[in-house]
């Protein structure tokens, strides 16, 4: 029985010896066990170079006992970073048998290949202690190529349009040489304060939707040479004193990171007669 309780009792302090991560402490003939599990998980799998994506870091206590003030940090490695903080971290004063708490941030990176993001978690005294990481794969940009021009409504160049009349803004918008297809787009229209947006349509079943200033499509992909062409329709509301106007449209993922952008500049005149 003596060689029994000394066996229990070395096997105790040679589990301790293995790592913060499971530290044992003997109670009588009975190893209690403190550990932690931390896993890491990335909401997109691919993300375009600087748009954003949204990481969540979640410890579980999966030891015998109540742990106390558990670190739990979410930082980026190598090209990544977390918007607004170089890392998150918040501190969990109790962590009961079976609980888990989660923390989530929303990271960019700057260059293209496989990003890893890190998260760990750690007790005040060392007794637990556990990590992991979790990757992304970061796209470069498609190449698109994106023009712009005004016309007349019946397809004619005018290159002036009265107040009251209207007009169109033609938009091809092409995947010119790319060697992928591109990830899910729209187009934002911003017209200035003489023009209001009437309709718009797109071909191959995309939709153009607006009011005021403001025009939108419903969201598209471009493989390697496809092209997307929109038209506009717009109606002149007033002539600024030095007539000339510009309209913006901007090529963005669906998430709002800007890809590509294409202006148009306008002369509008008043009405003959006035």
């Amino acid at each position: 029985m003596l060689i029994q309780r000394l066996g229990l009792a070395l096997a105790c302090v040679f589990a301790a010896t293995l790592g913060a991560s499971s530290p044992m402490h003997a109670e009588g003939d009975r190893c209690t066990r403190l550990d932690m599990e931390v896993t890491c998980h990335v909401e997109q799998t691919k993300v375009l170079v600087a748009d954003p994506f949204t990481v969540t870091a979640r410890v579980l206590n999966t030891g015998d006992v109540q742990l106390t003030n558990v670190r739990l940090v979410l930082r980026g490695g190598s090209g990544t970073r977390c918007v607004g903080d170089e890392e998150l971290n918040v501190v969990i004063e109790i962590l009961d048998v079976g609980a888990s708490r989660e923390i989530r941030g929303t990271f960019t990176s700057d260059g293209v290949g496989e990003r890893r993001i890190d998260a760990s978690a750690r007790e005040q005294r060392g007794w637990a202690a556990a990590g992991c990481f979790c990757g992304v794969a970061v796209e470069g940009l498609p190449a698109l190529q994106v023009e712009m021009i005004d016309l007349g409504i019946d397809r004619e160049k005018e290159g002036i349009f009265e107040e009251g009349s209207t007009f169109l803004y033609v938009l091809d918008v092409l995947n010119d040489m790319g060697t992928a297809i591109t990830p899910d787009m729209k187009i934002v229209w911003n017209l200035p304060p003489e023009l209001e947006f009437v309709s718009g349509t797109g071909n191959r079943g995309v939709t153009v939707t607006g009011d005021g200033q403001l025009a939108e499509s419903s969201a598209f992909v471009l493989a390697p040479d496809e092209e997307q062409k929109f038209e506009v329709v717009v109606r002149v509301i007033g002539v600024p004193p030095r007539h000339l106007v510009q309209t913006r449209a901007s090529v963005q993922t669906i998430s709002g990171t800007e890809l590509a952008v294409e202006t148009e500049s306008t002369t509008l005149r008043p009405p003959m007669g006035r």
